[in-house]
C-alpha cells in the first residue's frame, strides 16, 4: 500500500474516530434526559484505498416497543383522570363507618319513624324524624351538586386539554417540517423529541400514527379522523361555565370539533376521552340513579303523608304543588274537609264531588264555599285551606279522589302535608312547615267512616300515617332505568343500598384501573429504556477504547509523515 493510501485510511479513521468520541460524550452528558435515545455510529468501506467513508449518526429505536407506549400512556392518562374525579366522587358519598352514606341515613329516617310509632306524643321524636329526614334531603342534593360540580370541572379541563392538544400538534408538524427538509443531516436528536411529543399527545387524546416515506409522521385519532399529516389539525371546543343535571351533549353542551367535525362521540384514550367519558358518561349516569332515588322518596313519602294530619291538626295548610285557577280539572270521586277542634273532637265536616268542577279555579271556590274554611289560591299557585276559627285546625281525607294523571288524591295531587319539596336530587327538599314546626308531621288520619260532630276524629295516639310512612321503605316500587341500572321493582332501602354499593364499585373499578395501567405503563417504559437507554458503564468504557484507537491512528500518521520526510530527505 502506498504512503498515500495509508494517510487517507488513517485520515477517515481519526474522522470515524472523533465522532464515536462525540457521540459517547453525547450519550453520557444526556443519559438521564428524559425520550433520550442512545446514539449509534456506523461506517462501511468505500473503496479499496480508503478505508471508511464518513460516519453516519443513527440511534438505538424499537418501533413496535414505541407504538406500545404510545398506547399505554393513552390508557394509563385515561385512566388516571377518571381515578382523580372517582376519588373526589368517593369523598362526596360519605361512609358507612361515619353513618352519612345514602344508605345509612334512609335507615336512620326509617328507625326513627318506627321510634315515633312507639312514642306518638313524644315531641322530641317528632323533631328527630324531621331531623333525619331533612338530613337525607340534604345529603342528597348535595351529592347532586358535587356531581355537577364535577361534570363542571371536567368540562373545564376538556377546553384546556384541547388547548394542549393544538400546541403538541403545531410542534409535531415543525418537528416533521424540519426532520423532512434535513438533507442527510443527523436528525436523530429531533427524531427523540418528536417521540416524546408523539408520547405526550397520546397521553393527551388517543392515537394511531406511521412514517412515510420522508421521514414525517401522520397521527389520527382512535376514531380514523387524521390528527397529522403536512398540516397539523385543530380542535375546537367552547366551554360552558357551570352543568346543571339537564345539561348534556349535544342538547346543552358544545361539541368537540376537528376542523369544524363534530368528533365529540369517537374520542377515547387519554385526558380527553376520560374527561369526556366522565362528562357524559358516568358522572351522568349517576346523576340518573341518584334523580331515581330521589323522586321514588318525594312521591312515596309525600304521598303517604298526603291522607293523614297532625296532632293537633294545623290552623292552615299550605300544598306543596303550584297550580292556576284556569287550568283543567281532570277528577273523579270525593273528597272531605274537616274542622277539628285543637283536641281532635270534629266541629263540622264535608265532603266535595270532584267531579262536578271544570277548573281548578271552580274546585277552590267549592272549598271555599265549605262552612268554617276558607280556601284560596297563594301568589305563588299553591292551595291554601285554614280553618275560620282561629283555635281549630283542618284535616282532610281524600277518600276515593282521583286526579291528574298519573292519578293522585285529592291531597296528593296538591302537596299537602308534604315531608319533601322538589322532584328530583338537584331540587329535594324539606317542607318549610316542618323545618319551622316539627309538630306538623302528618302522624294520625281523619277517618273515611261516618263522622259525628263532637266525637274524637283525632287522637294522639294514632299513628296511622306514622306506621305507614316508616312502611314505606319496605314496600316495592318502580324505579325507571338510570345509568347502569335496569328498570326494577324494588324498595326504597334496597334502591339506596343498591345505590351506594355500585357507586363504590365505580370508584374502586376506577382505582384498579388506574394501578393497572400503571404498571403497564411502567413496564413498557422499562423495556423502551432497556432496548435505546444509555448504559453509562457501556459508554464509559466505549470512550476508552475509542481514545485509544485515536491514538493509535495518531502514531501512524505520524509515522507516516516520519517515512514522507525520510524520503524527501534521500532524494534531495
Amino acid at each position: 500500500m502506498s504512503l498515500n493510501g495509508v494517510v487517507a485510511q488513517a485520515t477517515s479513521a481519526l474522522l470515524s474516530t472523533q465522532t464515536r468520541i462525540a457521540v459517547a460524550n453525547a450519550n453520557v452528558a444526556n443519559a438521564s434526559e428524559t425520550g433520550y435515545s442512545r446514539k449509534l455510529v456506523s461506517t462501511e468501506a468505500s473503496t479499496a484505498n480508503t478505508a471508511l467513508n464518513q460516519a453516519t449518526v443513527t440511534r438505538a429505536a424499537d418501533a413496535y416497543l414505541t407504538r406500545s407506549l404510545t398506547k399505554a400512556s393513552g390508557a394509563s392518562a385515561q385512566a388516571a383522570v377518571i381515578d382523580s374525579y372517582m376519588q373526589s366522587y368517593d369523598a362526596a358519598l360519605g361512609s358507612t363507618t361515619q353513618s352519612d352514606d345514602l344508605s345509612s341515613l334512609v335507615s336512620a329516617f326509617q328507625a326513627s319513624l318506627t321510634a315515633l310509632s312507639a312514642s306518638p306524643d313524644s315531641d322530641a321524636a317528632k323533631t328527630q324524624v324531621v331531623s333525619d329526614a331533612g338530613s337525607l334531603a340534604q345529603a342528597i342534593k348535595t351529592l347532586s351538586g358535587e356531581i355537577q360540580t364535577l361534570r363542571t370541572e371536567a368540562n373545564v379541563a376538556i377546553g384546556d386539554t384541547v388547548g394542549q392538544i393544538n400546541d403538541t400538534l403545531k410542534t409535531l408538524q415543525s418537528l416533521n417540517d424540519q426532520i423532512a427538509s434535513a438533507g442527510g443531516a443527523d436528525v436523530t436528536d429531533l427524531q427523540d423529541q418528536r417521540d416524546t411529543a408523539l408520547t405526550t399527545l397520546s397521553g393527551l387524546i388517543g392515537i394511531s400514527y406511521y412514517t412515510d416515506s420522508q421521514g414525517r409522521v401522520a397521527v389520527y385519532s382512535a376514531g380514523g379522523d387524521q390528527l397529522l399529516g403536512a398540516t397539523a389539525a385543530t380542535l375546537g371546543y367552547q366551554v360552558s361555565s357551570s352543568l346543571n343535571a339537564d345539561a348534556t351533549y349535544p342538547d346543552q353542551i358544545a361539541a368537540l370539533t376537528l376542523n369544524g367535525k363534530d368528533i365529540t362521540g369517537s374520542v377515547s384514550g387519554g385526558t380527553l376521552g376520560g374527561l369526556i367519558s366522565l362528562r357524559d358518561d358516568s358522572l351522568v349516569g349517576e346523576q340518573a340513579k341518584l334523580d331515581a332515588l330521589a323522586a321514588g322518596l318525594i312521591s312515596q313519602t309525600n304521598a303517604v303523608a298526603a291522607g293523614g294530619t297532625a296532632y293537633p291538626p294545623p290552623n292552615s295548610l299550605t300544598g306543596a304543588t303550584s297550580v292556576s285557577g284556569s287550568d283543567a280539572l281532570w277528577a273523579t270521586g270525593s273528597v272531605r274537609l274537616a274542622v277539628v277542634s285543637s283536641s281532635g273532637t270534629l266541629v263540622s265536616s264535608q265532603d266535595l264531588d270532584l267531579s262536578s268542577y271544570a277548573t281548578v279555579g271552580d274546585l277552590v271556590a267549592g272549598l271555599d264555599a265549605i262552612d268554617g274554611i276558607s280556601a284560596a289560591l297563594s301568589s305563588d299557585g299553591k292551595l291554601v285551606l285554614s280553618a275560620d276559627d282561629a283555635s281549630a285546625g283542618v284535616a282532610v281525607a281524600s277518600l276515593d279522589s282521583a286526579m291528574g294523571s298519573p292519578s293522585q288524591g285529592f291531597a296528593a295531587a296538591f302537596g299537602l302535608n308534604a315531608v319533601f319539596t322538589g322532584s328530583s336530587a338537584a331540587d329535594i327538599g324539606l317542607s318549610a312547615t316542618l323545618k319551622s314546626d316539627p309538630s306538623k308531621l302528618p302522624t294520625a288520619a281523619l277517618g273515611s267512616g261516618t263522622l259525628t260532630v263532637g266525637d274524637a276524629v283525632i287522637s294522639v295516639a294514632d299513628t296511622t300515617t306514622t306506621d305507614a310512612l316508616s312502611a314505606v321503605f319496605g314496600q316495592k316500587t318502580t324505579f325507571p332505568s338510570a345509568g347502569d341500572f335496569a328498570a326494577e321493582s324494588g324498595t326504597l332501602q334496597g334502591y339506596a343500598t343498591k345505590f351506594v354499593s355500585a357507586a363504590a364499585s365505580l370508584v374502586s373499578q376506577a382505582s384498579t384501573s388506574a394501578t393497572s395501567t400503571q404498571s403497564v405503563l411502567d413496564q413498557v417504559k422499562t423495556r423502551l429504556s432497556d432496548q435505546t437507554g444509555v448504559n453509562m458503564d457501556e459508554e464509559l468504557a466505549n470512550l476508552t477504547v475509542y481514545q485509544n484507537q485515536y491514538q493509535a491512528t495518531a502514531q501512524l500518521v505520524s509515522i507516516a509523515k516520519t517515512l514522507f520526510e525520510s524520503l524527501i530527505s534521500m532524494v534531495n
